[in-house]
């Protein structure tokens, strides 16, 4: 299969080192439940304190900040809309973006994606007036270049998470449906378990019984993004993945 091909070609024992040090808190989230879990984490508040508002790729390896798939390129008008919402301070591309190459493909175009996904980012700077922060390779992610290491996504109402915070959380894409709407939120989601089930993540390793999670992060304050309705909008897609992704939440604390 092309999975197991792709394989053969990463460091097999560097992906069973990713993979282990996260199993202990997976085993734990299966065992208790992502809210019990979640609120068992010390000084879980800290995760919702943003060190910069720029605007950043749903990819586990680029952390702080809000997210969008490819800082937005696969939406180009609700990117601007988010930025102005979320009052992000800057842009970042970065290295190896699976958004940018998804939108290569589907628009036909034969470039290089990283060069496709900086042109997009400083396009999107200069259009709503704010810097373009520069391009964040390899050496600055908390992932490999060969694959992605996260055994979640945080669909997050609160446009304030980063579980880079919190030492020991799991690696996750993160996903500010606060600024999204549910129906192009959901199409990220569904990216970032994609790529998790995909070649360019774990892929087989992940089975029903060592699940990917989808894990609402609902909002205390009542407007209509609780973890209830949040995990309703990911639950469509846990379904489709005969038991290997799981749909889960609990909600943030209040600050």
């Amino acid at each position: 299969m092309k999975g197991e091909q792709h394989m053969e070609h990463i460091n097999k024992d560097l992906l069973d080192r990713f993979w282990q040090e996260q199993q202990e808190s997976l085993v734990r989230l299966g065992e208790v439940g992502a809210e019990k879990y979640f609120m068992s984490v010390e000084n879980l508040a800290k995760a919702f304190e943003l060190r910069d508002r720029c605007l950043r790729c749903i990819d586990e390896g680029t952390e702080g900040g809000v997210h969008m798939a490819g800082s937005g390129i696969l939406n180009k008008e609700a990117a601007v809309e988010l930025v102005q919402e979320a009052g992000v301070e800057g842009i970042y591309s970065h290295a190896g973006c699976g958004a940018a190459a998804l939108y290569a493909k589907q628009a036909g175009l034969e470039v290089n994606a990283d060069d496709l996904g900086i042109d997009w980012a400083k396009e999107l700077a200069q259009k709503v007036g704010v810097p373009y922060q520069g391009h964040i390779g390899y050496e600055d992610m908390v992932r490999p270049a060969e694959f992605h290491i996260a055994r979640l996504a945080y669909y997050d109402s609160t446009g304030t998470f980063d579980p880079s915070r919190i030492a020991g959380l799991p690696a996750g894409f993160v996903i500010s449906r606060r600024y999204l709407s549910g129906d192009y939120a959901q199409k990220e989601a569904e990216i970032a378990t994609a790529i998790a089930l995909g070649e360019h993540g774990f892929g087989e390793k992940i089975t029903a019984e060592a699940p990917f999670y989808l894990v609402a992060i609902g909002d205390a304050k009542g407007d209509g993004l609780s973890k209830e309705a949040l995990v309703e909008e990911l639950s469509a897609i846990a379904k489709t993945n005969k038991g290997r992704v799981i749909a889960a939440g609990f909600t943030a604390p209040l600050g």
